[in-house]
């Protein structure tokens, strides 16, 4: 089956509050129990002899911006730097993306803010999450900090995957494939200011995504999947919830061909900017879209006006059953 284009509901109401441009002050306050990282941390590894020697683009950012990307950008390099020392198997290409990273985004803040360089990012924790207005990043930052990001984010997730294939067991490469996670996480956090600051940046994602064509086989999956037509309802609340979904996604894609589609999600992870840990959220039931170019006509159903696709393993889960809302997440009961 297709992947779909899923906005589940935090990443749906994430896009709403940055393109309503609601930016919450960075409020830095010294964390104790946090280290100091020095300025020998990893990302500067073999600096003398292999950096860039070309001068870098310079990055035309405010100086909290600045703090907030390097302090993600050294994390994200401490933590591939640790799991290098525990594979030497890692260490020429693990090097490669933290040299990679050093040269396409931190020596062009490092251009701006040298002082940074010199001591690293102070060690502040916010209470909110920071979203950044367009005076705190210029326009065409914004647009280079992504693509400089993007590519050593797909490298980290490539070099996960690599690393979890040689593990001894299931366990050690769940918890290899989760350190890569946290890593490439922390490169996505980096630059989400870059979406804050220019919601319609964060549009033009839906222009990458890429498209998957319609086939027998994704036909087979989604006719499997789908319980009898007119079979499954939606309380008010569900279908206020969908209805501001298509609404946002039409805005977003500038298409009106995305069909709502409702499944039931095995299990998930979910983590922000100031997060520590990851919230496991466990199976549920999630909302996303899909191109109706992608979906066999007769899975379709039309429920009070408005064309969805029911999806799950065991189609008797929402056979005669009524999918609702509480506190912004959907469940099923009859």
């Amino acid at each position: 089956m297709p992947s779909s284009r899923t906005l589940l509901i935090p990443a749906i109401m994430w896009a709403s509050s940055a393109a309503a441009g609601h930016a919450a002050s960075l409020e830095l306050k010294p964390s104790p129990s946090l280290p100091r990282l020095t300025h020998e941390f990893p990302c500067r590894v073999d600096k003398q002899a292999t950096a860039n020697p070309t001068e870098p683009w310079r990055a035309q950012l405010s100086r909290r911006s600045a703090v907030y990307v390097v302090q993600h950008l050294e994390k994200a390099c401490r933590i591939l730097a640790d799991r290098r020392d525990n594979d030497s198997q890692l260490v020429p290409e693990t090097n490669a993306i933290l040299l990679e990273i050093y040269n396409s985004a931190l020596r062009p803040i490092y251009r701006s803010y040298p002082d940074l360089e010199t001591t690293g990012a102070p060690e502040w924790r916010p209470k909110k999450v920071f979203r950044a207005k367009p005076k705190d990043i210029r326009r065409d930052t914004a647009l280079t900090l992504i693509k400089e990001l993007r590519r050593p984010q797909l490298n980290i997730s490539q070099l996960g995957a690599k690393s979890a294939d040689r593990a001894a067991d299931k366990s050690e490469a769940q918890k290899t494939l989760q350190l890569f996670l946290d890593a490439a996480a922390e490169l996505s956090f980096a630059y989400q200011i870059s979406y804050s600051a220019y919601p319609d940046l964060f549009e033009k994602l839906f222009d990458d995504i890429p498209f998957q064509p319609r086939t027998n086989e994704s036909d087979a999956a989604f006719r499997k999947n789908a319980p009898p037509l007119g079979s499954v309802r939606l309380s008010d609340s569900a279908l206020a919830l969908v209805k501001q979904l298509m609404r946002e996604v039409r805005r977003l894609t500038k298409k009106d061909d995305e069909i709502a589609y409702i499944s039931r999600v095995i299990g998930s992870k979910r983590k922000g900017p100031t997060d520590t840990n990851w919230t496991d959220e466990g199976p549920h039931w999630g909302l996303g879209t899909y191109s109706r170019a992608q979906l066999p006509p007769d899975v379709i159903d039309n429920v009070q006006g408005v064309e969805i696709v029911f999806g799950v393993e065991d189609p008797s889960l929402l056979q005669g059953k009524v999918v609702d809302v509480r506190s912004n997440k959907l469940f099923v009961h009859d």
